[in-house]
């Protein structure tokens, strides 16, 4: 049965140090080579972000939300599953988040258009997959409660705050320079957005990926590969003749808000703060309505 306090193990020592020595060498390759400036989103005319800005807001989130305590007891994902079971539900998940990128990565060689692979793929393996494996898997078994009912409320805020004051507001916040849309075309794609990356994503790669490999591994571990994971996923950030400075940049910037979301998520088992965070980043009615553009 899978035990609430995964032991620390020097295997699971070892993938922290490895994980975390990923995104030391990203910053570092960055730095030294001059990338200074990194690529926020695969818009179109989207504006560029600087290191500083990928890092310090989500690193201030990471700390405030190690020194603020949930404040009660919280609710115990997937207590009592077999870990056998959550193991084959996790190479499932990992598999599928591996496949994500590289069919994304396919398709643009291919000459595919991207946005309408992407609305095909993007649920068909985040969402169908999973959950036809959670049925087979389960094998007549008790339905995996990897996401419980939320209990803490405020405990998030003072970190949510501070990543949103400081990326959003000032001293790092990103001016909307990309053209947009028609209206309704806007708030069409707006709401695929929503529903497909705010809150898809956060099912998949924190409620389900990433609880199973605490549950096995331990938290870090677990935050660490699922947010490299995260990362992999915008592989549509990428630019050909210069992957490398992509590939880095994509753990700088997605990989620190992976980071981030999936302590959030492992500090106070309540879903909706990742979620909150994630609608802020990819909801482009937020930037209009800060910077008075929106009525």
């Amino acid at each position: 049965m899978v035990r609430a306090d995964t032991p620390r193990t020097p295997r699971t020592t070892a993938a922290t140090a490895a994980g975390a020595g990923v995104f030391v060498f990203a910053y570092a390759w960055l730095a030294v080579t001059g990338r200074t400036e990194i690529t926020a989103s695969a818009d179109p005319g989207a504006a560029t972000s600087s290191l500083w800005a990928a890092a310090v807001p989500p690193l201030a989130a990471l700390l405030l939300t190690r020194l603020v305590p949930p404040g009660r007891a919280l609710p115990e994902p997937l207590a009592g599953l077999p870990r056998e079971r959550l193991a084959r539900e996790a190479r499932v998940l990992v598999a599928a988040a591996v496949a994500f990128p590289l069919v994304v990565a396919g398709l643009a060689v291919a000459g595919q258009p991207r946005d309408a692979w992407y609305a095909v793929v993007k649920p068909l393996l985040l969402l169908a997959v999973p959950l036809i494996a959670f049925r087979l898997l389960r094998r007549g078994g008790p339905a995996a409660r990897a996401i419980p009912r939320p209990v803490v409320w405020l405990a998030p805020l003072p970190a949510v705050a501070a990543w949103f004051v400081l990326a959003e507001i000032w001293p790092f916040r990103l001016p909307l320079t990309q053209e947009l849309p028609d209206p309704v075309t806007l708030a069409v794609v707006s709401l695929f957005t929503l529903l497909t990356a705010s809150v898809l994503e956060e099912v998949f790669y924190r409620g389900w990926l990433q609880t199973r490999l605490e549950a096995l591994y331990g938290r870090w571990p677990a935050i660490l590969a699922t947010s490299l994971l995260f990362a992999a996923m915008h592989v549509s950030h990428l630019k050909a003749g210069d992957v490398g400075a992509g590939l880095a940049a994509m753990v700088a910037r997605q990989g620190m808000d992976g980071l981030m979301l999936g302590y959030l998520w492992s500090r106070y088992r309540n879903l909706w703060a990742p979620i909150g965070v994630h609608v802020v980043v990819n909801l482009v009615y937020v930037d209009l309505l800060i910077e008075g553009r929106l009525f």
